[in-house]
């Protein structure tokens, strides 16, 4: 049962508005999905009525190692007796930065925001200051900061709203967005507005990821001909593909990158990072933030990085994501369900062929205790029985459904 939390849910609609501060967080499913999360431990989490999820949101990603976990807790807890900000840099501030700067293979220098679209802002500005052009080139979802331009290639979700409301004409028009992987699309686009694009944003796109062999060293190739800045949003996967996110993987060098989520297991902060030089920039043109230095996320991130180079955690996150994608693909292919789960085993994402049986899946999740997202997120706390006890669950809800569909 889920009347306690729905209670609760709807009664802080009178005071918060949506429900939720992030959106991709709202619950749609009255009823059937939990509306509000008390409690996580490992790679499971507890709504407010006591029922148990498998979890593979994961705080929409920033959960790596999974909830709860001592020796990043203790580090956390040890950090508070001493302070959370002062009016001076704390020693962490620097330990973080070269912990980065050992382990991403472009960071040269480092800064820290608390949110990946304000990092990503930080990033915009260095490069037309940099670069004295305006115009700037997205491809994926950079934040909710950048939703500044409209085109092919935006994710569904910004382009079925109103991402342009309130963005003045003018600063629409120094934008574009490009599609994933469409080498012909952006050689056209440079061709024509090349001598003025100060710098192009790519995330990589969840389903076809494999493409960034090919694509992303071209885009590379690209922003050298024209004089032009490369800015990797490694937000989603930085710690997962590898440490260094998808340059390391696919072997590359942007001019700047940006790390937030799975870098501090869940406590809110972010790094932009590349080049000396462009780094070393923020300051002379004015981006700055208080909170940039907060020492608690700061503590959770110096913990999570070292846990990660000790525990060989993005190995594992390979491990489990691939087992569990193959294993959910498996049982999709023998019922002959209208969905594959597409993409690099880290973050692979939902593919449906049919809205309506989206929704009848994630509520049937629900109801057998799995919680997921568009986009499968596992942690470290996943091990091999986990993954094992999901796709139990997956066939239960598949077979619910076809049960259903028979009557």
């Amino acid at each position: 049962m889920r009347q306690e939390g729905w209670r609760q849910y709807k009664e802080s609609l009178k005071y918060l508005a949506s429900g939720s501060s992030t959106s991709s967080k709202i619950p749609i499913y009255e009823n059937i999905e939990p509306p509000l999360i008390v409690k996580g431990k490992g790679c499971r989490v507890w709504d407010v009525d006591g029922n148990e999820y498998i979890d593979f949101r994961n705080a929409l990603g920033p959960v790596s190692i999974g909830y709860s976990i001592d020796q990043i807790n203790s580090q956390i807890k040890e950090q508070l007796d001493n302070g959370i900000i002062f009016g001076h840099p704390s020693p962490i501030e620097g330990e973080v930065a070269k912990l980065l700067v050992e382990n991403i293979p472009c960071a040269e220098k480092v800064r820290f925001l608390k949110t990946g679209g304000e990092a990503i802002s930080a990033c915009i500005k260095i490069a037309r200051a940099f670069t004295g052009k305006n115009k700037i080139v997205h491809c994926g979802y950079n934040g909710w900061l950048n939703n500044l331009a409209l085109g092919e290639g935006m994710p569904p979700g910004i382009s079925k709203s109103q991402p342009l409301r309130g963005v003045p004409q003018q600063i629409s028009s120094l934008h574009f967005t490009l599609p994933w992987a469409v080498i012909e699309r952006w050689i056209k686009l440079f061709e024509k507005e090349g001598n003025d694009i100060a710098a192009v944003v790519v995330a990589s796109a969840y389903q076809d990821m494999e493409k960034g062999e090919d694509f992303l060293p071209q885009v590379r190739e690209l922003t050298r001909r024209y004089d032009s800045l490369m800015i990797m949003d490694e937000i989603v996967t930085g710690f997962r593909l590898a440490i260094g996110g998808a340059h390391q993987y696919f072997n590359f060098l942007p001019d700047m990158a940006v790390f937030g989520k799975a870098m501090a297991n869940g406590m809110p902060i972010s790094a932009y990072l590349g080049k000396s030089e462009l780094i070393e920039l923020a300051r002379e043109i004015g981006i700055s933030s208080t909170f940039g230095g907060e020492t608690l996320s700061l503590a959770s991130a110096k913990a999570t990085i070292r846990f990660y180079t000790e525990n060989e955690v993005t190995s594992h996150l390979w491990q489990m994501g691939n087992l569990l994608k193959d294993g959910i693909n498996e049982i999709f292919k023998r019922y002959n369900f209208p969905c594959e789960l597409k993409g690099f085993g880290p973050c692979p994402q939902f593919v449906f062929k049919d809205d309506l049986m989206k929704d009848r899946f994630f509520q049937g999740c629900y109801r057998n205790g799995v919680s997921f997202y568009h986009v499968v997120y596992v942690n470290y706390s996943h091990k091999e029985k986990d993954i094992e006890e999901t796709l139990e669950r997956v066939e239960e809800t598949i077979r619910e459904l076809k049960d259903e569909d028979a009557r």
